[in-house]
């Protein structure tokens, strides 16, 4: 992981927003893909394209896979309320 890429799906450039209808992108409402949920106030700005897999730098850090990652995945994922 030693170079940051574009999306895989929808070629956004890291620090871009994804395009509509990216496989990649997460919904910043409930943290799972966005194309597939319909969560109404998803940040696209909050879920911009890192230039890294989602999660796989996370994962990396805390020693584990990719796919035990989507236990704590919502940590990352969705946009906290400010109160």
């Amino acid at each position: 992981m030693n170079k940051l890429t574009n999306c895989h799906d929808c070629s956004a450039r890291p620090g871009q927003k994804h395009q509509e209808g990216c496989d990649v992108e997460r919904c910043s409402v409930c943290g799972e893909q966005r194309l597939g949920c319909d969560c109404k106030g998803h940040d696209k700005e909050f879920a911009k394209w890192t230039g890294i897999w989602p999660g796989m730098a996370e994962a990396n850090y805390l020693g584990i896979g990719l796919n035990d990652f989507l236990e704590y995945s919502d940590i990352f994922f969705i946009k906290k309320e400010k109160k």
